[in-house]
């Protein structure tokens, strides 16, 4: 039987990620991959989630084992709500929705915020999975370019101009702000409160996805400060994860924004999943409750620091003359730029075939472009890894010019 004669129009936009097709990789024998954005996985925090299970009594083992309410685990809502406030937001007519990850938080958000042909403001480039979240639901997704120090808040606001003019609705902006993915930039703190002047003015929604903002190599807390920390308005909704703070094999993140939208988020949700993991949750919230978080996010900052600054060097010494790349004060991606004239694709095949992965940069432009760009991951690499993965994709740049 031919079944793609059945597909419903949102099942013919899907479209599988370069992302998860590279990771397929991973497994096979002597391949470097710097493609997927993981985590450490030699760090992670296995001996305190081992005493956390451990100390459950026969209730919280109940709990973590049987079906949650879709709103969230009660205690977890709570250190949620400690957690974020403690980046400067006010939770005054605000909710929290837990989700099977931030990447449900963005399905959520899209699906009932958008309708066929609306437009969502996004980055170019932005991570591939929000604009699947948005294709998948039909919304076109229309970019604004990055300068070197982020999102441009005069380029925001002709695009939201020009579109306005022609009839466009636009449902809400979508940005990184922090070590964006997979630009590896991060938006001053001026530039955030133009960003959100701007959306302000022009009555715009602002969907905040802030996964790495506590992995900073330079600096501090006070200059990564969120727009969700300047949401006066309820303008902002804020995606997080605790992929990168405890594990994403948990699959657990959540949202924070006005209670009506949450609301609404958490009836879609009751459709979807009915509720996230229940033993997640209760590890999350005893996770946070002891105060493991600062422990864990200062070591990393060292463990992802060191590697981010090797894996520069390398760039500086093994590429050839004509390629840049980005300068990431924190997160997990170096954003490279080859000769306008060479397509990544053809560098990801000659790598390939030296066992090297990365992540070529068409899937991350919401314009169809950046087909001279990729990203190059170095957050679950060893350093031996990003050594010699880096000398072999320089080779095989070196044998296509």
């Amino acid at each position: 039987m031919d079944v793609s004669n059945l597909f419903s129009l949102a099942g013919s936009r899907l479209k599988s990620s370069k992302i998860r097709e590279l990771m397929k990789l991973m497994g096979q024998p002597g391949i470097i991959s710097m493609a997927g954005g993981s985590p450490d996985a030699e760090h992670f925090p296995y001996e305190e989630i081992n005493a956390i299970t451990a100390a459950w009594d026969e209730r919280k083992r109940a709990l973590a084992l049987q079906y949650g309410a879709t709103g969230g685990y009660g205690p977890l809502l709570e250190q949620i709500r400690a957690y974020v406030a403690l980046g400067g937001v006010s939770f005054a007519g605000q909710a929290v929705l837990p989700t099977t990850g931030a990447q449900q938080s963005l399905q959520l958000l899209t699906r009932v915020l958008t309708d066929p042909g609306d437009v969502v403001l996004v980055e170019i480039p932005a991570f591939i999975g929000a604009l699947a979240a948005f294709a998948g639901y039909g919304a076109e997704a229309v970019g604004v370019e990055l300068d070197d120090q982020g999102l441009p808040p005069e380029r925001l606001e002709a695009t939201i101009v020009a579109l306005r003019k022609a009839g466009r609705r636009i449902k809400f902006l979508y940005t990184n702000p922090t070590f964006q993915n997979p630009s590896g930039l991060s938006l001053t703190q001026a530039r955030r409160d133009k960003v959100y002047e701007v959306c302000s003015k022009h009555d715009i929604l602002i969907l905040e996805d802030d996964p790495y903002y506590e992995l900073y190599f330079t600096g501090g807390p006070s200059d990564y400060r969120n727009l969700k920390s300047r949401d006066v308005d309820n303008r902002v909704v804020l995606v997080n994860t605790f992929s990168k703070i405890l594990s994403p094999g948990l699959r657990l993140g959540w949202m924070t924004g006005p209670e009506a939208l949450i609301a609404r988020c958490e009836t879609a949700k009751q459709s979807e999943d009915a509720c996230s993991c229940s033993y997640s949750q209760v590890v999350a919230a005893d996770y946070l409750a002891a105060g493991h978080v600062p422990v864990y996010t200062r070591k990393m900052r060292q463990v992802y620091g060191g590697k981010c600054r090797l894996m520069l060097e390398c760039l500086e010494r093994e590429m050839p003359k004509g390629v840049s790349w980005s300068h990431p004060a924190g997160g997990f991606f170096v954003w490279v730029s080859l000769p306008e004239h060479l397509d990544s694709e053809d560098l990801l095949r000659a790598s390939l075939e030296r066992k090297v992965a990365f992540v070529t940069g068409e899937p991350f432009n919401a314009d169809g472009g950046g087909k001279n760009k990729l990203r190059l991951a170095f957050s679950n690499s060893s350093r031996e890894e990003i050594t010699t993965g880096i000398a072999r994709v320089a080779e095989a740049l070196r044998s296509i010019l």
